[in-house]
């Protein structure tokens, strides 16, 4: 049995060694132009899904802004849904198209995306609407408040979001979190990712964020029943796709898991922030068959509120 256990970590161990041989060749930096080399990716795609670890990191929500902004002005994407209520969203949507509102006021009930971050993003899209050389971009959400079963809601948002698609025959950006992105069934139940992907196949193309370190934002709720936004420190794993990330040349950095390489058909854990701040704080995912891509941030901070 040890002669066993003692062979097992050895092969672990060389494994680990490949996949981070082939990490430290084919990351790409995001201090690089990275976004050129997304590019490729993305020309003739119609929807790119953007996860995120969490719903309370500053840098996923700074990336994905740039992100999203590049894929506006550079990839001609238009349609720009959010894992929120769409009612919430269509006021917001008012906002960017019109300027009729107090964004500030509009993001004040959208809990851990009440933050700088969203602000400068719809400010953004608002700013670049003026221009009548552009075509209008829009912003919804693809979310319901009446979505309360957990096994029908992600099948319904991804149905409002291809309804939507259809409709205005537009490319679109779909941001949620990484749970809700899967592609495969890897999580154990088919995700607002897996219709999508049913959907539109090679047309889909998703990125998941993951970082190693650091504090997150999270609900915690009273007991008489009020909320607030709380930090807390992120759990460091010892173990996972995430730890071996954290070993990469570079901190922060895009890799592409699309062609066939040592993770294929690898199941193994990245991070995982619940909304509230509950276990598992790992999620099980099988990289190439539940996400085209990764981003890695190894440190990052609790997103910024909007004051």
């Amino acid at each position: 049995m040890l002669l066993l256990c003692a062979t097992f970590n050895a092969k672990s161990q060389e494994n680990n060694g490949e996949k981070l041989k082939w990490l430290n060749k084919n990351a790409v930096d995001l201090k690089s132009a990275y976004l050129k080399t997304l590019s490729a990716q993305l020309g003739q795609n119609v929807m790119v899904g953007l996860g995120e670890a969490s719903h309370g990191t500053e840098e996923f929500f700074r990336e994905k802004n740039k992100i999203v902004e590049y894929l506006i002005t550079d990839q001609k994407y238009t349609q720009i849904g959010f894992e929120v209520p769409d009612e919430a969203m269509a006021k917001v949507n008012d906002y960017v198209t019109s300027g009729k509102g107090d964004l500030k006021l509009l993001l004040k009930d959208f809990r851990l995306y009440h933050t700088k971050s969203f602000f400068d993003l719809f400010e953004w899209v608002k700013n670049y609407n003026l221009d009548p050389k552009h075509t209008k971009i829009e912003v919804f959400g693809f979310d319901n408040a009446g979505y309360t079963n957990p096994f029908e809601r992600d099948s319904l948002m991804a149905k409002n979001a291809v309804e939507r698609q259809t409709k205005t025959k537009a490319k679109m950006v779909v941001w949620s979190h990484n749970l809700h992105l899967l592609k495969d069934t890897t999580g154990g139940y088919k995700a607002f990712g897996y219709f999508l992907n049913k959907h539109y196949k090679t047309d889909f193309f998703n990125i998941a964020f993951d970082t190693y370190e650091g504090k997150v934002n999270t609900i915690s709720v009273n007991d008489d029943g009020t909320s607030e936004v709380t930090a807390h420190q992120l759990e460091t794993p010892a173990t996972g796709f995430t730890a071996l990330f954290a070993k990469a040349r570079y901190d922060n950095f895009f890799i592409d898991f699309r062609n066939i390489n040592p993770f294929s058909g690898v199941k193994d854990s990245i991070t995982n922030i619940w909304a509230d701040w509950r276990a598992p704080y790992a999620m099980p995912i099988r990289v190439g068959n539940d996400f085209d891509a990764i981003i890695f941030i190894k440190n990052t901070t609790a997103s910024l509120p909007l004051n």
